[in-house]
């Protein structure tokens, strides 16, 4: 699934039909969630230590298991994750929980994050240690505009999110769609 592709085409129709404004409402499943977060997901972070030395947080094979619209004021999501410290000798699988948030992103504009509440990683000498505020956040489907070929001739879509809230068995992002003819060539 081009999650890209289904939107352009929505935006074309919506193009079509409508002449200015549109609301759109984009759901992303388990599946949809995986498949994103594969391709978004830094593989390690680099940790800044004292004396200037630094220890790498690899994160492998990050993935949804499940959806907790109870976390926080816009719900979250559960996971499974294997954290590797190559330079403590660490390797472990670990059930993080992400909370989705929305922010101010300037210029009266929001954004999505997924971002890591909670990863215990359990050490023999010190027990439980928790490396969530390690891990960077993860921006769901980032503004952008793009140019649409429309009957009319093209035209210029800029998303804006409105709001974003999980299900039980996905994340519901709400998106404004500004639609202006595009300038230009």
């Amino acid at each position: 699934m081009n999650l890209r592709r289904t939107i352009a085409t929505f935006c074309f129709l919506v193009a079509a039909v409508s002449p200015a404004t549109a609301r759109i409402d984009v759901t992303l499943d388990q599946e949809s969630l995986n498949g994103l977060l594969a391709s978004m997901a830094p593989d390690h972070v680099e940790v800044g230590l004292a004396a200037g030395r630094s220890l790498t947080i690899q994160m492998k094979d990050l993935a949804v298991t499940g959806f907790d619209p109870a976390a926080g004021p816009n719900g979250g999501i559960v996971a499974s994750l294997r954290v590797l410290v190559p330079d403590l000798g660490i390797d472990l699988p670990v059930t993080p929980h992400l909370v989705l948030e929305v922010s101010d992103a300037g210029g009266g504009r929001k954004a999505s994050v997924l971002r890591f509440d909670k990863v215990l990683i359990n050490l023999p000498l010190t027990g439980p240690v928790d490396v969530a505020a390690l891990l960077p956040p993860l921006s769901l489907l980032p503004d952008g505009a793009w140019v649409v070929n429309s009957a009319r001739g093209k035209v210029r879509v800029q998303p804006t999110l409105v709001d974003a809230k999980t299900g039980a068995k996905n994340i519901r992002l709400g998106y404004t769609l500004d639609l202006a003819p595009a300038e230009g060539k």
